[in-house]
């Protein structure tokens, strides 16, 4: 087991996998039976091993990424002041997204208008007339965007917790993991479910002032999850003495969770509505979300030489 302050490297190669499950499930969605109409290339094949694909790689990997950069943001902030801490999260994360969403997200958003089966008109026209109006989208570069503004949040609150001395003066003993990742799910399967209630479209995407691009149904989900690294740790987990989570049990609860999560999107969604399917959906995809997490979490934890037993003769 790691010491406190030890980097874990099976975590860099956890997050370079999400990465690559990322550009996977994107690609995936080309081969959809059940395509997305607004999807920039839909091939003739259709497969429903690719659909099956999408509907689980699409409830995890972000979740976990959300969870790395808040495990290892306070390694980073305790390294420097705020300013220089934001400053370079400025360069490293909000340079990318704002080159992303100038220069990318606009050819993305003209792709789906053509997929709608729309004729846009020149490229410069279509930017004035439509991607700061009903075809905005910021792309795949909306992670980075809502992560920055997660870092920014951290900034704000560990430097008043610095400067008032609140992280020094821990007297309370740290909440039981099982009590912590407990509220998570709970309150995440509630946002879930009232967002798609009451938040019209949940499951698509919400622009607010052009900056910030999301999922009204996921966004309290990704929060938390952050929120849990930045927790996980401040109070030692995966590291020393800390709790790590049980690879039995964790990896148990991701495969019946991902049975669920298939069982309704395939048998129970397309002919349910109401009060059931709300509940079955928020209950399914936020089960799979944490279970998946906190087993991979567990795996990749205990492996920090993964990448060569991958490479080993």
């Amino acid at each position: 087991m790691k010491k406190q302050n030890e980097r874990i490297t099976g975590f860099d190669t956890l997050r370079f996998l999400m990465v690559f499950l990322v550009i996977a499930l994107h690609s995936a969605m080309t081969y959809m039976k059940y395509e997305v109409p607004w999807w920039y290339v839909i091939d003739d094949q259709k497969s429903l091993f690719f659909t099956f694909f999408v509907v689980l790689a699409d409830s995890f990997p972000m979740s976990v990424l959300f969870f790395l950069a808040g495990y290892f943001a306070y390694s980073s902030f305790d390294k420097r002041s705020p300013a220089v801490f934001l400053k370079d999260k400025a360069l490293r994360i909000g340079t990318p997204w704002l080159l992303g969403v100038i220069l990318v997200a606009p050819l993305l958003a003209r792709l789906s208008m053509i997929a709608l089966g729309y004729s846009p008109p020149d490229m410069l026209s279509f930017v004035k007339r439509y991607f700061f109006g009903p075809f905005y989208q910021q792309g795949h570069y909306w992670f980075i965007g809502v992560l920055f503004f997660f870092m920014v949040i951290f900034t704000v609150a560990a430097a008043i917790g610095r400067k008032t001395g609140a992280s020094e003066k821990r007297n309370k003993p740290a909440a039981k993991p099982f009590v912590v990742l407990t509220v998570l799910w709970i309150v995440s399967v509630l946002t879930y479910y009232l967002s798609g209630r009451y938040v019209k479209p949940a499951v698509e995407w919400m622009n607010i002032g052009y900056i910030l691009y999301f999922q009204p149904s996921r966004i309290t989900g990704y929060l938390l999850i952050f929120m849990a690294g930045l927790y996980g740790r401040r109070t030692g987990w995966f590291t020393g003495n800390g709790w790590s989570p049980n690879i039995f049990i964790w990896g148990t609860l991701a495969v019946v969770s991902s049975v669920l999560l298939l069982g309704f999107r395939f048998f129970i969604a397309p002919s349910r509505s109401g009060l059931l399917a709300h509940v079955s959906e928020a209950f399914t995809y936020n089960t799979v979300m944490l279970s998946m997490t906190f087993f991979l979490l567990a795996v990749f934890s205990k492996s920090p030489n993964f990448p060569h037993v991958l490479t080993k003769k």
